[in-house]
């Protein structure tokens, strides 16, 4: 399913892909990869990817887009 911003709600919570991906199996002949990063498409306020991480089992690598208001705001809360 192709998801279009008419599908997301601000108070929802929306995911995909699959976890059996192996974001650092690709060899594209540059060598191993080192970090996993969805690309520039992708970043909207709020999304959250989990990716699982190239060392040590059931770690996992957390890449988190906030817009620099919600940013602040977030470094500002006494119970983060």
């Amino acid at each position: 399913m192709v998801y279009t911003l008419r599908y997301f709600d601000p108070s929802g919570m929306m995911m995909g892909s699959s976890p059996r991906f192996n974001v650092y199996g690709c060899d594209f002949g540059w060598g191993k990869a080192v970090v996993a990063w969805s690309g520039m498409a992708h970043k909207i306020d709020g999304k959250t990817s989990l990716y699982p991480r190239q060392e040590g089992e059931g770690s996992m690598d957390a890449e988190v887009v906030l817009t620099p208001k919600h940013k602040a705001a977030l470094e500002h809360d006494d119970e983060f």
